[in-house]
């Protein structure tokens, strides 16, 4: 069954901020917290019970997936540390995320609150 990534919408801003990070590339948990407090540019602080919830809910809505393989040895890790990727499905969400958002920044920016001129 193909389902219908509206029906996931809207996202809550941590789930949209963890798909664009592993949309970059696969990280582990930890690596997602640093990423996304860097994308955020602070605005967004996960915590690490609050992201493995969060990551634990993405899985069963089958956004992202734990990695069977690990991406390429680094010296000195943790061998415990369980990597995620985004799937399509989780792509295709965060696409029409993105998409709901843009239109209602150009609503908004059409009746002048935004700074842009309408």
């Amino acid at each position: 069954m193909d389902r219908d990534p509206d029906s996931l919408l809207p996202l809550k801003p941590d789930v949209l901020l963890i798909l664009t990070v592993l949309a970059e590339a696969e990280r582990h948990g930890y690596a997602i917290l640093q990423a996304a407090e860097e994308r955020s540019g602070g605005a967004i602080r996960l915590r690490p019970g609050a992201l493995y919830r969060r990551l634990g809910w993405m899985l069963d809505q089958g956004l992202i997936r734990e990695l069977d393989e690990r991406p390429a040895e680094v010296e000195g890790e943790d061998r415990r540390r369980r990597y995620y990727g985004v799937t399509a499905f989780g792509t295709r969400v965060a696409r029409a995320e993105a998409e709901r958002m843009a239109r209602a920044v150009e609503a908004a920016r059409a009746v002048g609150l935004t700074g842009g001129t309408p």
